[in-house]
């Protein structure tokens, strides 16, 4: 239950076993492939070397190929994959077998080129109705389109703004040219659709008369046949295109029952991708391939197992101090949940940091089930986390968010046996409501709303425990590196003042006070240089009490959620119970059922949000600050990493 230990690993090879090579990497899972060091520092064959070639952008197509492809077979079967995906085991030599992946890839290929036909025939569509839309005023006018001029007439089809006045500008026009004639087609709430019939000797004068009244001209070259008919053949057209369109969709649908094909190669190609991504830090020289890397010391013997029959030369080495190793958490397994709360803030340096997700988890969960103290919801927590965990094996975050959920989920049930909840006060007013002559009141050893500062006490004394061991931490730390009377001097001064003031309450002696501002004066400034400076040091920590004190009373939240949970599912309850007063019991109790469950599935979402978020943040500014020590840079190996399958060996085992 510690950080592991990093060695730095060198490997030499020969560019024929690169592939291979990689693949028993990944395998092994325990090797992260870092950016080699510059030729110059390296002994002069190191200057022969070259950034090995590699087809990431390949994979990346083919990834992104077959990702289209399942998307729209999602899309067009209307295939609904829900939150969680429901993994499938599958052994190493199938899920690597190229010729599967080659069939899935013709398969993407095939429906991403289905999916590239629809979007023209959607987009025919569109253009389709455009044109339909753009001839429908036109439809009264019995004369062909292409019919635009004869021996001494044009034909002209225009428009014009709707408020223009018709009368008017057919009489001006024909003051203007004799031999002209204007007349409306249609119109509708924008503008007016006209035919104009002129000699044409005429038209320049005609034109310009009405293009003064905002009049355009509508081209129509490219059409045949009278509106009408035109109108009647974009119809036929856009039946036909419907049809195939649907043709198509049914093609694209077809492959719902290759999908697992195509989830397949996804995952394959993610592996793909990674050893690709590897191979780019490779260097080589076109004969031989030299490597550098992280290697954990928990997967030594595993890295031997997987390259003993490679031809190739490794060592592994201690960290330079100039390095900085990642960093990996490696606990049992029932305790590697808490990781994701550690994670979020910072994983802890490499050198001088410690492992805290032992030291924090029991203080969490506890918190948690404090804060959120409901026999009903626990269970509910613990049941719904249980079951995702059985059904789908979430891994990595998702999965230690379920796994932790299960405990938190039997916190919160121990504290609603203490404190009496079980929907809040769900049974008492439902026994009241419906059943006057049997209310049931459920046993609680201290009862939050009607005793809360007992429950403050309790919180004030947990965030004490809390913070004293963090500095515990502390002092353990420092011992380790050499530092024991640093960690002392640091922490045990602030225990000998708060203990005076503890007396000063009980007894009303301040002794023990004085006591304990005079350590913190003489200690707290002792790396200054120069007694007036090691004395202001020592003086200017005193203010530091009221962090302190901040930091005690931030610990209330425990009771104020705790009050808040309870509270908000008690408001939910009694509301409950209102509507049915009047009513015939049976629907009475109905309409209490349907407000209740609404009412507590809302407190339950609200308040897991509040009370991870508030657990985690005592965990984050009280207890790490007293010895934390953050910056740590994640391990991140070349290892299987699947998001549809896990893939086991021969035995049965998933591979990790």
């Amino acid at each position: 239950m510690s950080i592991v230990k990093m060695k730095r690993l060198r490997l030499l090879s020969l560019t024929s076993e690169r592939d291979h090579l990689l693949a028993r990497l990944q395998r092994a899972g325990c090797v992260e492939v870092t950016e080699p060091e510059e030729p110059q520092s390296m002994p002069e064959w190191g200057s022969l070397l070259r950034r090995d070639s590699t087809a990431l952008l390949t994979v990346k197509s083919q990834a992104t190929t077959v990702r289209t492809a399942l998307e729209n077979v999602n899309r067009y079967a209307a295939v609904r994959s829900g939150l969680f995906i429901q993994r499938e085991a599958i052994r190493e030599q199938d899920f690597f077998r190229q010729e599967t992946m080659e069939e899935a890839l013709a398969l993407a290929e095939k429906i991403n080129a289905w999916n590239r036909q629809l979007a023209k025939l959607q987009t025919q569509e569109t253009n389709l109705k455009n044109l339909k839309t753009s001839l429908m005023p036109w439809a009264p006018l019995d004369l062909p389109l292409e019919l635009q001029e004869t021996a001494t007439s044009v034909f002209q089809l225009g428009t014009c703004p709707l408020a223009v006045n018709l009368s008017e500008l057919t009489a001006q026009l024909e003051k203007t040219a004799e031999r002209a004639h204007l007349q409306e087609i249609s119109q509708d709430k924008h503008q007016r659709y006209l035919l104009l019939i002129c000699h044409k000797e005429a038209l320049e004068r005609a034109t310009q008369c009405l293009r003064a009244h905002g009049y355009g001209i509508s081209h129509w070259k490219a059409r045949t046949g009278t509106p009408a008919e035109n109108i009647r053949r974009v119809e036929e057209e856009l039946l036909q295109n419907q049809r195939e369109r649907e043709d198509v969709i049914q093609s694209i649908s077809a492959c719902q029952s290759q999908r697992k094909k195509l989830e397949l190669c996804q995952d394959r190609l993610q592996q793909e991708l990674q050893k690709e991504q590897a191979r780019e830090k490779i260097l080589t020289d076109g004969t031989m391939i030299f490597l550098e890397g992280w290697v954990a010391q928990t997967g030594l013997s595993r890295l031997e197992e997987e390259l003993s029959d490679i031809l190739c030369a490794y060592e592994w080495r201690e960290p330079d101090p100039e390095e900085i190793p990642p960093t990996l958490l490696k606990n049992q397994k029932w305790l590697s949940c808490i990781n994701m709360v550690t994670e979020m803030y910072s994983l802890p340096a490499y050198r001088g940091g410690i492992d805290p997700n032992p030291l924090i988890f029991g203080f969490f969960v506890v918190f948690f089930g404090m804060m959120f103290a409901d026999l009903a919801y626990g269970l509910v927590l613990w049941a719904v986390s249980l079951g995702i965990t059985k059904k789908y094996r979430p891994k990595g975050t998702v999965g230690n968010m379920f796994q932790l959920g299960q405990y938190l989920g039997i916190s919160t049930a121990v504290f609603g046996v203490l404190t009496g909840g079980f929907f809040g006060d769900a049974v008492y007013q439902f026994t009241t409501a419906f059943f006057p002559e049997h209310v049931i009141t459920l046993p609680a050893l201290i009862n939050p709303l009607q005793d809360p500062m007992t429950i403050m006490v309790i919180a004030l004394g947990l965030g004490v425990l809390h913070m004293l061991f963090g500095q515990c931490v502390h002092i353990y730390m420092e011992a380790r590196d050499g530092r024991l009377l640093d960690g002392i001097l640091d922490v045990v001064p602030w225990w000998i003042v708060f203990a005076g003031i503890a007396l000063a309450a009980l007894q009303g002696s301040s002794v023990v006070v004085l006591v304990g501002f005079l350590a913190l004066l003489f200690t707290q400034g002792r790396h200054k240089k120069g007694i007036v400076r090691k004395l202001l040091g020592g003086l200017a920590s005193w203010y530091d009490i009221t962090s302190w004190l901040g930091d005690i009373l931030s610990y209330c939240r425990l009771m104020a959620l705790m009050l808040a949970t309870s509270v908000i599912s008690q408001v939910f309850n009694i509301l409950a119970t209102l509507p049915g007063e009047g009513l015939p019991k049976p629907v009475g109790i109905l309409v209490f059922l349907v407000i209740f469950l609404v009412g507590n599935l809302f407190n339950m979402g609200i308040n897991i949000i509040g009370t991870y978020v508030h657990a985690a943040r005592l965990q984050y500014l009280e207890f790490f600050s007293k010895f934390y020590k953050e910056g740590g840079v994640p391990f991140n190996p070349l290892k299987y990493q699947t998001k549809y399958v896990d893939v086991t060996t021969d035995s049965g085992e998933v591979v990790e």
